[in-house]
C-alpha cells in the first residue's frame, strides 16, 4: 500500500499506540532511534442507521435532548448477503470518546437491525478509516500545532519481509503471586530492565509507589510486561495511587487515563471459558503474559504478525480472541469496499427438509483407529484444510445458497455457490493462507535458530486464525457467519479425506486411521519417495496440499478409559524414525494431570523410545516396570513434593451453584468461604486428601489454604499414576488391575500425613518411615494475609535411581 495525505516530510518510524480523545484520535510513533513522537488527528466516526427519511427529525431531537455531540447526513452502502444498495442515515459522531454513549442512546429507541458500522470501536475504525495499521512504517508529517498533516506508508499491512522498532522492555510482577491472582494479599514488587532486576523491599507503599515511579521515569519503557497485571497487579497499584494520592507514572501520556474492562465468563466449544479484564495504557503498551493467548503461543513476533493484518491496536489484540481478529480483518474489508457493517448477526438458517438436515447436521469425518501398537505408519497431514477449501470453492455466507447461482456444487447437500463474484470469507483467508506458506517455506529454509525461531512463530500466529476461520463460521454471534457455509465447509471436507482414501488404498496403502484432515497409512516396504508420490497423487485428487508429517517406527492407539474394547480418534502417541516423539491427548498433554504423574508417564516412554518395532518394545517392559517402581515406593512412601500432586481444573460455575460435592465443588467453595471469589472459567489448584469423603468431607484442599500437615491421598495418587502406565502397556496385558497385582499395592487405612517431631517432619506410611530435617523439609512460599496461614514447599530428597538387572527384580514382572 502506498498511501499519501499532505505534503510528506522527513520524519519516519512506526505507529507505536492510538486512542480516542475529545478531538480526535491521539497517535504515537517510535523511530529507529527510540525516539518518541505524539501528535493528534481530526476523525469523525460515523455508523449508520436504515431508518425511512422522516425518522431522521426523531434522531436530532433525541441528539439534543441527551445533548449528544452527533451531525446528520444521508450515504448510499452496498448491503452484503443481497447486493442492494440503502438509502442510510450517516451519524456522524464529533467526540470519538463518546461513540459509544451514542449508539447505546439511540438503541433504546430504534430496533437494533436498524443499525451499521455501529460497535466498531473508534481506533479500529480510524485504522480502517485512514487504512493504517499497526507498526505501519512510512513518514509522517506533524504540524506546528502537533496535529497528524500526512503521511507516507511504504508498508503493507500483508507484507511477509518488514522492519520491527526495538522496544525497551520492563517486566513487573508481584513474587506473592506464586499461585493464582485472587489469593494475592500482600505486594512485593520485582522490577527487571536493562539486565538488572530490582526488589522493591519498602514497607511503607508511598516509598514503594515512589521507587516505582523513579524506576518507570529512569527506564521509559515502551512496554510493561506482568504477570497477572489485567486481573491484580495494576489494578492493586492503581487503587494503591487513589488512596495514597500519588500519581503512578504508568501512563505515557499524563493526560490520558486508563483503558480498562470488566472480567467476564462465557460458554464456547462446551465449556466455560474465564477472560479476566484489561488494563491498558496511554503511550506505551501494558501486556499481560497471563492474559494472552498469542502471546504465549508466538510472543512478540506472532502478536506483530497479526495485529498488523487485523488492524486492532497491539494492547487490544494481545487480550482479544482469534476470532475477533478475524472479525476484524472482515469488517475491514467491508469498509473498503463500502459495504454496511450490521451491528448484529443478520441472517437466519434457512429452511430444510428433515432429509437434507440428516445430511448437513454432521462435521468432519473421522474413521476408528485400529487400537494398540503399530509399526512403519505414516501420518499424512492437509495443509490448512478446512481454510483451503474455504478459499478454493469460494465459501462464504453471502455466496453459499445466494440468489442469482443454481449450481448445486456442494456434495451431498446441493447447496448452490455464487460463480459472480468473490465472498468476504475467502478475501480475507487469501492473505493469510499465502502468508503462512512462505513463512512456513522460510522456516524450512533459515539458517540460523534466530531466523528459525522467527518465521516459526509468525506462521504459528496465522495457524490459529486458519484453525478459528472454520468454527467462527457457524458461530451464532459471529457478524459474517451462516450455518449453511459452515456445513458446506464441513461437506467438502468429508468428500476430500474420502477421496484421499480411495486414492491410498487404489495404491496399496492400508488406513490406520483418519481424522478430520489426517491419514495414518501404512504398507509393507513403503519408503518415505512412496508417500511423498502418494501426496501427490491425492494433491491432483482433492486440490488441497497435502504433506508427509513422518514415518513412525511405532504408534499406539490406547483404549478409551470408559470402554476397553474401543479406541479414541484424538489420543495416540508415537516415536518418529528420527527419533521425536508426538503425543496427543494421553495423561502427559493433559493440562489437569499432575506434575509427578506426567514424569511417570514420561520417564516410562523414555525406557520405549529406542525401540524401533513393537518386538522391541516388549523386551522393555520390565525396564518400564522398575522405573514405575521407583516412583511408586516414592509416592507411597512419601517422598514426593506435594506441589508435583497439584491438580489443575477449571469451575464450571458459581461456587455456591454446585450440588454434589465433588472434588471441584469441595475446593471452590473452600477458596469461597476464605473470602476469595471465583467466577466460573477459572482455575482452581488443589491436593487431594481424601477422595471418599469418608474420613473427613475435606476431600481437596486447595493449594493456597494447603498445609505440609494435611498430606494427600496415597491410594487416588497411585491409582492416576497406574492409570497413565496402563494408557501405555494395556496392549500388552497391564491393565490397573494387573499393574496393582505387579507393584503388590495394598490399600493404606489411613491418607498420609506428616508429624512434627522435634526439628523433624515424619511421614506416616505402612513402610518405614524416613525423617527429614525441618529447614530442608520446608520453604515459606507465601503468607496469605487473611488467610492466616503459610505455604510450604517440600524438598524431595535427591535419590538416584537404582536400577537393577532383569534377573535380581520382582519374580513377577518375569
Amino acid at each position: 500500500m502506498n498511501t499519501i495525505r499532505g505534503l510528506p516530510r522527513s520524519h519516519r518510524g512506526w505507529l507505536f499506540d492510538l486512542y480516542p480523545t475529545a478531538e480526535g484520535m491521539t497517535l504515537w510513533f517510535v523511530d529507529g532511534e527510540g525516539n518518541k513522537q505524539c501528535c493528534r488527528d481530526r476523525f469523525v466516526p460515523s455508523f449508520y442507521l436504515h431508518l425511512r427519511p422522516h425518522e431522521a427529525e426523531r434522531v436530532k431531537a433525541l441528539g439534543r435532548r441527551y445533548h449528544l455531540p452527533i451531525s446528520l447526513g444521508r450515504d448510499r452502502k452496498t448491503e452484503l448477503y443481497t447486493g442492494q444498495t440503502l438509502d442510510v442515515l450517516q451519524v456522524n459522531v464529533h467526540q470519538p470518546t463518546r461513540l459509544q454513549e451514542t449508539v447505546w442512546t439511540l438503541e433504546r429507541f430504534f430496533p437494533h437491525f436498524a443499525f451499521f458500522n455501529s460497535d466498531i470501536p473508534a481506533a479500529q475504525m480510524y485504522l480502517y478509516h485512514t487504512r493504517l495499521f499497526p507498526l505501519a512504517y512510512g513518514e509522517y508529517t506533524i504540524n506546528e500545532n502537533g496535529w497528524l498533516s500526512g503521511f507516507l506508508i511504504d508498508d503493507r499491512f500483508d507484507a511477509v519481509e518488514y522492519p520491527c522498532p526495538e522496544l525497551t522492555v520492563m517486566t513487573m510482577r508481584n513474587v506473592n503471586d506464586t499461585v493464582a491472582p485472587k489469593y494475592q494479599r500482600a505486594l512485593q514488587l520485582e522490577i527487571s530492565y536493562d539486565g538488572s532486576s530490582y526488589l522493591l523491599e519498602q514497607e511503607d507503599p508511598t516509598e514503594a509507589l515512589q521507587t516505582l515511579n523513579w524506576h518507570l521515569q529512569r527506564c521509559d519503557p515502551d512496554v510493561i510486561l506482568t504477570d497477572w497485571g489485567d486481573a491484580s497487579l495494576m489494578p492493586f497499584l492503581r487503587s494503591l495511587s487513589d488512596r495514597l494520592k500519588i500519581p503512578l507514572l504508568l501512563n505515557r501520556d499524563p493526560n490520558a487515563g486508563y483503558f480498562t474492562t470488566k472480567e467476564s465468563s462465557y460458554f464456547t466449544y462446551g465449556k466455560i471459558v474465564h477472560k479476566d479484564g484489561a488494563f491498558e495504557l496511554a503511550g506505551r503498551w501494558h501486556l499481560d503474559a497471563q492474559n494472552s493467548f498469542i502471546m504465549d503461543e508466538s510472543d512478540f513476533e506472532g502478536l506483530y504478525e497479526l495485529a498488523r493484518l487485523t488492524q486492532i491496536p497491539i494492547q487490544h489484540q494481545a487480550r482479544t480472541t482469534i476470532g475477533t481478529g478475524l472479525s476484524s480483518m472482515q469488517l475491514s474489508w467491508a469498509y473498503r469496499n463500502n459495504m454496511l457493517i450490521p451491528a448484529k448477526k443478520r441472517e437466519p438458517e434457512d429452511f430444510k427438509p428433515a432429509s437434507t438436515l440428516l445430511l448437513a447436521d454432521r462435521g468432519g469425518l473421522i474413521f476408528q483407529p485400529v487400537m494398540g501398537y503399530h509399526e512403519d505408519v505414516a501420518e499424512l497431514d492437509f495443509a490448512s484444510m478446512y481454510p483451503s477449501l474455504m478459499e478454493m470453492h469460494n465459501i462464504s455466507p453471502e455466496t453459499v445458497n445466494c440468489h442469482c447461482c443454481y449450481n448445486n456444487k456442494v456434495p451431498e447437500l446441493d447447496y448452490t455457490i455464487c460463480e459472480k463474484k468473490r465472498g468476504i470469507v475467502p478475501e480475507t483467508l487469501k492473505p493469510i493462507l499465502a502468508k503462512r506458506a512462505y513463512y512456513k517455506r522460510k522456516k524450512r529454509e533459515a539458517t540460523s535458530p534466530a531466523e528459525k525461531t522467527k518465521y516459526d512463530r509468525r506462521q504459528n500466529a496465522l495457524k490459529w486464525m486458519l484453525v478459528t476461520c472454520f468454527g467462527y463460521l457457524g458461530y451464532k454471534n459471529a457478524r459474517y457467519g451462516k450455518i449453511e457455509a459452515h456445513e458446506a465447509v464441513n461437506a467438502f471436507s468429508r468428500e476430500a479425506l474420502l477421496s484421499a482414501k480411495e486414492v491410498a488404498e487404489g495404491n496399496g496403502f492400508t488406513l490406520i486411521h483418519g481424522i478430520v484432515d489426517c491419514l495414518w497409512l501404512k504398507k509393507e516396504g513403503a519408503t518415505e519417495a512412496d508417500y511423498e508420490n502418494l501426496c501427490k497423487k491425492i494433491k491432483e485428487r482433492v486440490g488441497v496440499d497435502i504433506t508427509l508429517e513422518g514415518i513412525y517406527n511405532w504408534i499406539l492407539f490406547p483404549a478409551s478409559k470408559m470402554d476397553s474394547l474401543t479406541s479414541v480418534a484424538n489420543r495416540y502417541v508415537g516415536c518418529y524414525k528420527h527419533g521425536e516423539l508426538k503425543v496427543r491427548g494421553i495423561e502427559l498433554r493433559r493440562r489437569d494431570t499432575p506434575l509427578f504423574v506426567k514424569k511417570v508417564q514420561a520417564a516410562a516412554l523414555e525406557c520405549i523410545t529406542d525401540a524401533k518395532t513393537i518386538e522391541e518394545i516388549q523386551t522393555e517392559i520390565p525396564a518400564v516396570l522398575r522405573t514405575v517402581d521407583y516412583y511408586i515406593r516414592e509416592l507411597r512412601e512419601g517422598r514426593v513434593n506435594p506441589l508435583e500432586l497439584v491438580i489443575r481444573r477449571q469451575i464450571s460455575q458459581e461456587p455456591n451453584a454446585y450440588v454434589n460435592e465433588s472434588l471441584n465443588a469441595v475446593v471452590a467453595k473452600a477458596i469461597e468461604e476464605a473470602g476469595i471469589h471465583l467466577s466460573p472459567g477459572e482455575m482452581i489448584e488443589y491436593i487431594i486428601l481424601d477422595h471418599t469423603g469418608k474420613k473427613k468431607p475435606e476431600k481437596a484442599k486447595p493449594l493456597a489454604l494447603y498445609d505440609l500437615a494435611d498430606g494427600y491421598d496415597v491410594e487416588k495418587y497411585t491409582e492416576i499414576t497406574l492409570k497413565a502406565i496402563e494408557t501405555l502397556l494395556q496392549p500388552f496385558g497391564y491393565d490397573v488391575e494387573k499393574l496393582n497385582e505387579v507393584y503388590g499395592v495394598k490399600r493404606i487405612k489411613n491418607r498420609l500425613k506428616y508429624i512434627k517431631a522435634g526439628s523433624e517432619y515424619v511421614p506416616t506410611s505402612l513402610t518405614s518411615p524416613q525423617p527429614i530435617s525441618e529447614h530442608k523439609f520446608l520453604r515459606e512460599l507465601a503468607f496469605q494475609g487473611n488467610l492466616t496461614k503459610f505455604r510450604h514447599c517440600y524438598e524431595a530428597p535427591k535419590t538416584e535411581i537404582e536400577t537393577p538387572s532383569k534377573e535380581s527384580y520382582l519374580p513377577v514382572l518375569s
